[in-house]
């Protein structure tokens, strides 16, 4: 009998018990022989996978009155922190992120609310730490040898899915209420994020062969699809695109790479005819914006029930957001009604970053995340890297990830940009010591 229900159905005790201590034994073993940073690093991962697999625990009040979500990461920033290594990554990450920070406090104080600014703080410092331990650990062990473990910590969340496959212990999708399977987490997001991380840790990793990455991008692939979250599968697009090309034009000799490369794009230009059967409605509802754009500016009271039902409602609340934001006063137009001011006042956050963003810390909130997102995108195009195209594309897919959902709302979104973030500025500060490497043998080789 399907076990079908609105909440996140839990996997039973007697199977997550043995599961969990498994998985410590693991998650020891994978911190042996490494550095102070890797071990951070796949401690990090390890704790969020498995706090989010008990989500009563996790979002119980802890006895500090933070949650024990929010108490994890409080103490992984504060412990990361004294790791880290001063580096030239220091300003190339922390550089994009730090007018994201001073709009938060000026939000905070134009709007008298502090509790939603101080998580938010957390939250981005949590995104540098992680961004930044990453580099440092690559630099120490080798990214190679750093993803390859992180990449071991994904068998708890695959795992766990297994189990509620096997035991037909389903959730209800809040949109439509079809079904989804995602092991006892929380939600059809976080877990989809979850995997795509997983996808994004094996395709990024320069020590596997094209061949292991295929097998492990369709787990993946496949866990994403029997979670039901058709945002998710859309987003690895971009990610699957840049592991066909690398692993094409890694099979052949480099003067046959141009050539290869065209072929795998036109191989996978005639898979296009299929996504409209993946998506259902989001290509419909791409179809009736291009047909009428207006309907992006109606007031949310003018929406009828065919608008209301695209894109799963997104429309309506983007709509419902922009709206408050422009009855808003003129500082609140430049500084939002400050972080997290969503709560309480939405029954569902605005799925879509910069629409949430805007809400909350206004046009200079928008201009502050989109250079962070630009200056990010800018290092991948700009690096020296084997690994270039995938990069470009991991960052392109996770763009439009946040335009139908909120991965810096979790944590495990911030693990996402973190880890992509500290392997980009790896690539691209690599890059240039090896540049200057040849250029310095060019110099010194005698005439």
């Amino acid at each position: 009998m399907l076990a079908l229900t609105s909440g996140s159905p839990p996997i039973p005790i007697f199977l997550l018990l043995p599961t969990m201590l498994l998985f410590c034994v693991l998650v020891v073993v994978l911190c042996l022989r490494v550095g102070a940073s890797t071990r951070f690093l796949i401690l990090a991962f390890a704790l969020r996978l498995a706090m989010s697999a008990m989500p009563k625990f996790s979002f119980a009040s802890s006895p500090l009155g933070l949650s024990w979500n929010a108490l994890a990461s409080v103490v992984l920033v504060l412990i990361g922190s004294l790791l880290l290594l001063r580096s030239r990554a220091v300003p190339l990450i922390l550089a994009p992120v730090v007018p994201l920070l001073l709009v938060i406090v000026m939000s905070a104080m134009l709007n008298g609310e502090a509790s939603g600014a101080v998580e938010s703080l957390v939250k981005y410092a949590y995104l540098a730490i992680i961004a930044l331990t990453a580099y440092d650990a690559f630099m120490a062990d080798g990214a190679g040898k750093v993803l390859l473990r992180i990449l071991f910590t994904f068998l708890l969340p695959l795992l766990l899915q297994g189990f509620s496959l096997v035991l037909h212990i389903a959730k209800a999708t809040e949109s439509d209420g079809s079904t989804s399977y995602i092991g006892g987490y929380n939600h059809e997001a976080s877990f989809s994020i979850i995997l795509l991380t997983g996808l994004l840790t094996a395709i990024l990793n320069p020590r596997l062969r094209g061949l292991y990455k295929l097998a492990i991008a369709a787990i993946c692939l496949g866990g994403i699809f029997a979670a039901n979250y058709r945002t998710a599968i859309i987003t690895a697009g971009p990610l699957m695109l840049g592991l066909f090309i690398a692993s094409i034009t890694g099979a052949v000799r480099p003067a046959q790479r141009p050539i290869a490369t065209i072929l795998g794009v036109l191989l996978l230009l005639s898979a296009v005819p299929v996504l409209p059967i993946v998506a259902g409605d989001r290509f419909d509802a791409i179809k009736t914006l291009v047909q009428n754009p207006a309907i992006l500016s109606k007031d949310p009271g003018e929406f009828s029930r065919a608008d209301q039902a695209l894109l799963s409602g997104r429309l309506l609340l983007w709509s419902q957001y922009v709206n408050a934001w422009e009855a808003g006063t003129p500082p609140q137009h430049m500084l939002g009604f400050g972080a997290n001011a969503w709560e309480g006042r939405y029954r569902y956050y605005a799925h879509n970053t910069l629409i949430s963003t805007l809400y909350e810390l206004g046009v200079l909130g928008v201009a502050a995340m989109l250079l962070l997102w630009i200056w990010m995108f800018v290092l991948a195009l700009t690096a020296r890297t084997p690994a270039r195209f995938t990069l470009v594309m991991a960052h392109l897919g996770f763009f439009l990830l946040n335009m139908a959902t909120m991965p810096f709302w979790m944590i495990e979104g911030l693990l996402f940009y973190g880890l992509l973030c500290g392997f980009t500025v790896h690539a691209k500060l690599q890059g240039r010591a090896t540049q200057r490497s040849v250029a310095n043998r060019a110099t010194l080789r005698p005439v």
